[in-house]
């Protein structure tokens, strides 16, 4: 959650603006004589027109009454001259006080706002701060009135704000609801900001009270303002910043939650080069959920053998279960005949082959899968850099400013895709990440960037996730480390430095198509051996034409998770039969002349190199 956390971002010091108004004359506390108080009920377009004064008895209260002005829709009083907070009319008045109409001009809203949060309840923990946006998560218009309603379960814990979309603009949170507790004081919102954010209109609505409510915001777009003077704001994010002025929320309890379990399955992409024919689960292997459909759009290599996996997780009583499905999403749910056979082959069992390399779109419905392709779109050039708090001084999280030099992974090979940093040194118990940048760039904070964490790691026992709500990666094991990040999978592998004359630190396995159906399963029979001298790792076995497959890193002793997969590009120029594989950038080895061979691994180069047995 501190990624949208951060995106929510700093609205400025707003609350603190609106007390700096000046809201009374010199003389205006003071009671005007005897028991009597004055109330004046003043224009809040220009502060100073008074549009009538009442007297009342000190101690009383005054009565509310609907103001008129030609061209112009009365919205409400309020208690401050920049009308953030409106007035209390059931408040006792001991002191001549001053009271401001709002009023607008009505334009019709043409925006559609979504609920964008996360938590345990159902429309919340589907949308995981606006990843995922259906039109479950769409607020009902009404018609012509700028009034939009939902109503949703809502768990305590939970936390929420309407938006326009995953990037929050025009976001409407905690300092828009009219009330925050129910008529016997429970109190069910309390509002829940960053430490970017200290304004209440930009905090998180956070859900104190479980129960079904209905939620409605009341719009006047003629009085949206830009808060400017945000440290963070940008002309290019302005819309992040969009406030509106007399903007509200109010909210009806119906009763307890509707539904208190919620079952959500999912689908992942797996493949030879993707995951290494692994469960991944993270935002990159992640097909969307739009409500009808499951969509993604992935950038696949040319020969890249793959399918679609479910995962359900399952929330009862508070306790959430995650298992893997049973629906596989391949070859057999698209239609003969159908467009999509231009895009994608069939291979020798279910799963699909990509004919090319280029972005690949998906849509599932269910039961169909539909496939489109742009050979031209291709994920845009990035510089990757190791970040944590591994830093000596107090700039935690700051490589990148601090010495990116020394934090950037570099390119394996030109052109491979494949980012290494050698030689890192980790303490117990530190933490890491990497961050991606723009190709080139040079700015530091306020640069555009992703994080890769916990999720995005070839997992093993040197490493766990920081905690639940936390996704960095923790170093369990102190010592010296290789860290490599593969663009095209996405995937993170740490593993123990290796120098030339060391070396009894890796187990490194075969897989592949029909040397064990691509099922990892640590056999030893699948394990390559220590050279004597500990510069190699070799294995003999037999291959038979069109095998393909390709070799697997792990740190020594490793018995679960995925290693660092070795495949073509990693293809050395010493073997006297390297001509029997036939390589492809970022694929597998595929043996063309059926044999017995011997695979060499070499430590100091890490090339692969192949000899006839």
């Amino acid at each position: 959650m501190s990624k949208k956390l951060l995106a929510v971002l700093a609205l400025g010091a707003v609350a603190s603006m609106a007390v700096g108004f000046a809201a009374c004359t010199p003389s205006e506390n003071e009671p005007s004589g005897g028991d009597k108080v004055t109330v004046s009920f003043i224009d809040g377009t220009d502060k100073t027109t008074v549009l009538k004064t009442v007297e009342v008895e000190k101690g009383s209260t005054v009565e509310e009454y609907v103001p008129e002005k030609d061209g112009y829709e009365f919205v409400d009083w309020f208690g401050t001259p920049s009308m953030n907070h409106e007035y209390d009319f059931s408040a006792p008045i001991n002191n001549n006080v001053s009271i401001f109409a709002g009023f607008t001009k009505y334009v019709e809203d043409d925006r559609v706002f979504y609920v964008v949060g996360s938590g345990t309840s159902e429309l919340l923990f589907t949308s995981a701060w606006g990843d995922v946006i259906t039109d479950a998560h769409k607020l009902t218009k009404a018609e012509g009135k700028n009034e939009y309603s939902i109503t949703m379960d809502l768990k305590a814990g939970d936390e929420f704000q309407f938006a326009l979309n995953s990037a929050w603009e025009n976001k409407r949170g905690f300092g828009y609801l009219d009330t925050l507790e129910l008529a016997d004081g429970t109190a069910v919102f309390s509002g829940q900001g960053s430490p970017y954010d200290d304004s209440t209109k930009g905090q998180n609505i956070k859900v104190e009270y479980s129960g079904n409510y209905t939620l409605t915001l009341y719009t006047y777009p003629n009085e949206d303002y830009y808060n400017t003077s945000a440290p963070s704001y940008t002309e290019d994010q302005k819309e992040v910043y969009n406030l509106g002025l007399f903007d509200k929320i109010t909210w009806v309890r119906n009763g307890d939650v509707l539904n208190d379990s919620v079952t959500i399955t999912d689908y992942y992409i797996k493949g030879a080069d993707i995951t290494g024919w692994s469960d991944m689960y993270n935002l990159h292997t992640q097909m969307l959920n739009n409500g009808s459909n499951y969509t993604m759009s992935i950038y696949l290599n040319e020969g890249e053998e793959f399918m679609f996996t479910s995962r359900i997780t399952k929330i009862e009583d508070g306790e959430t279960s995650i298992s893997v499905g049973s629906t596989y999403i391949n070859s057999n749910n698209i239609a003969e005949g159908d467009a999509s056979w231009d895009y994608v082959d069939k291979a020798a069992g279910t799963n699909l082959i990509a004919k090319a390399a280029g972005t690949y779109t998906f849509t599932y419905d269910g039961t169909n899968l539909k496939v489109a392709f742009d050979a031209d779109e291709k994920p845009a050039a990035q510089d990757y850099y190791l970040d944590g708090d591994f830093l000596d001084g107090a700039n935690k999280y700051g490589a990148f400013i601090d010495d990116p030099d020394s934090y950037k992974l570099v390119e394996t090979e030109a052109g491979s895709g494949v980012y290494k940093l050698s030689g890192v040194e980790f303490k117990e118990g530190q933490l890491v990440l990497i961050r991606a940048y723009a190709a080139g760039a040079t700015a530091s904070w306020d640069a555009t960037h992703t994080d890769y964490q916990f999720t995005y790691l070839a997992k093993n026992d040197n490493c766990e996730a920081e905690s639940e709500s936390s996704a960095n990666i923790r170093v369990l094991v102190a010592g010296t480390y290789d860290i490599t990040f593969d663009s095209y999978s996405q995937m993170i592998t740490i593993l123990p430095h290796v120098e030339a004359e060391e070396g009894d630190v890796y187990d490194i396995y075969i897989k592949g198509s029909s040397v064990n159906g691509w099922n990892h399963n640590f056999d030893a029979k699948y394990k390559m051996t220590l050279s004597e001298d500990k510069t190699t790792y070799e294995m003999t076995i037999e291959l038979t034409a069109n095998d393909s497959f390709g070799l697997e890193r792990f740190a020594k002793g490793a018995t679960a998770g995925l290693g660092d997969f070795i495949n073509s590009t990693w293809l050395g120029t010493e073997g006297d039969a390297n001509s029997i594989v036939t390589p492809a950038t970022a694929g597998n080895f595929t043996c063309t002349t059926a044999g017995t061979y011997r695979i060499v691994y070499t430590i100091a180069t890490e090339k692969v190199d192949f000899y006839k047995a």
